[in-house]
């Protein structure tokens, strides 16, 4: 089923090192892009903070730069805003991939039921409807 096979798909990519490394990336740039909407400058307000380039800034705020924690502090002071990093013993990573085996098979439990009922209630139907086709050519 499609389905499976995406699951297994997930769970061979989220083997790769690279794979997890660029969620994260994408995490922050996600976050760090929602932050910046949030304050209303342009892009150009906030290179002239940073006295950096605008396409720098385009670069950060679209992922396409690994940022250090010192330019990810520089950034988020220029926007008056804050950011937390945090480290334990089950990553928010590893939570999520938890969830989506869950949901993956539950929603392949779900399939399946749904796949059973219809059968069933086709096998059901045909004697009502061979008995109204009787009906009806009498």
């Amino acid at each position: 089923m499609l389905l499976n096979q995406l699951s297994g798909l997930w769970q061979e990519s989220i083997q790769d090192p690279e794979f997890r490394f660029e969620l994260k990336a994408q995490k922050v740039s996600v976050d760090l892009a929602s932050a910046f909407t949030n304050t209303g400058m342009s892009q150009k307000e906030l290179a002239e903070k940073l006295g950096w380039r605008t396409s720098r800034v385009s670069k950060v705020l679209h992922g396409g730069s690994n940022l250090t924690l010192r330019t990810l502090f520089d950034i988020c002071e220029a926007m008056q805003t804050d950011f937390d990093i945090e480290i334990d013993g089950q990553s928010q990573l590893k939570q999520e991939i938890e969830i989506v085996k869950m949901k993956s098979e539950q929603l392949s439990e779900l399939i399946g039921a749904v796949w059973r009922k219809k059968e069933l209630a086709s096998t059901q139907q045909q004697p009502l409807v061979n008995m109204q086709a009787y009906s009806f050519a009498s």
